[in-house]
């Protein structure tokens, strides 16, 4: 199996893309790690893949401030080869009432992040600068803290850094809020930045944008992408790369292209049931 005694930390692991890359990484060989706050949400992981002996479920943040008591248990007896970083923002949430710091909690991407709003109506132009800045910066704040924490911990000679991005360019009817859409693009930032930065060090980061539409009954778009997410990573190729995935056939294409298979020499885990 490509990935046989590799471990990979999967970020945003419980949420749908999450467990589709966690799926693709477990069916070539890897052990992997997944981490949430809510222990209800690796319950469900665990029932949806049957218990798979390689998934190592982790109850703990990886916001900035908790992030290094995370890694440095959940890395005490294992090294680190991938981290696939889902840093998608789930359009569908809701908002939620829920005081924080006097706002609204508006729960998206993976249970870690949220972006914040004063209330469901108010807009843009209506919020302060103090309340912009606070909410626009949740999902990157994360995602550096990750980074910041998990790439240190990386190990062996084609380690690498794959981000795993979504369209950021709206939704529809406005389906996706204004914090969402603003959190998504500051990853993109990140994302860029950091693949500039790492261009001479030994590891390999790059970006999976998905560009078609993801949603919460999105199960087959949950193992291509997981099954070609995973392909990508056990390959040490294109460094520093943006691919993009617009459409299945694009994914269908770069398969051919990287030589991935989704067969071959994989465990058995079940497949998703599309609804």
């Amino acid at each position: 199996m490509a990935l046989k005694n590799q471990t990979a930390w999967v970020v945003g692991g419980v949420g749908v893309v999450g467990r589709g890359i966690t799926r693709g990484l477990l069916r070539l060989g890897a052990t992997v790690i997944v981490n949430s706050r809510s222990e209800e949400r690796l319950q469900s992981l665990q029932e949806t893949l049957d218990y798979p002996e390689g998934l190592v479920t982790v109850q703990g943040s990886l916001l900035p401030g908790k992030a290094s008591y995370t890694v440095g248990e959940a890395l005490k007896r294992t090294q680190l080869h991938h981290v696939v970083a889902h840093g998608a923002v789930r359009w569908w949430a809701r908002p939620t009432p829920g005081k924080f710091e006097n706002m609204y909690e508006f729960k998206a991407g993976c249970d870690e992040t949220y972006s914040l709003n004063i209330n469901g109506n108010d807009r843009l132009l209506n919020m302060s600068i103090e309340e912009f800045t606070t909410s626009s910066s949740r999902l990157v704040a994360l995602h550096l803290s990750a980074a910041q924490n998990l790439m240190p911990n990386l190990k062996g000679p084609n380690s690498s850094y794959t981000f795993v991005t979504g369209d950021g360019s709206g939704k529809p009817g406005g389906e996706r809020t204004a914090m969402g859409e603003i959190n998504s693009h500051h990853v993109w930032g990140l994302s860029a930045a950091l693949r500039h930065e790492l261009r001479d060090s030994a590891i390999i980061c790059r970006d999976i944008r998905v560009g078609f539409p993801v949603h919460e009954k999105s199960e087959l778009v949950s193992e291509e992408v997981g099954d070609f997410c995973a392909g990508i990573v056990s390959h040490p190729i294109d460094k520093g790369c943006l691919i993009r995935l617009d459409s299945f056939q694009d994914i269908e294409d770069l398969k051919q292209k990287y030589q991935i298979s989704s067969d071959g020499s994989t465990n058995d885990l079940p497949h998703y049931v599309c609804q």
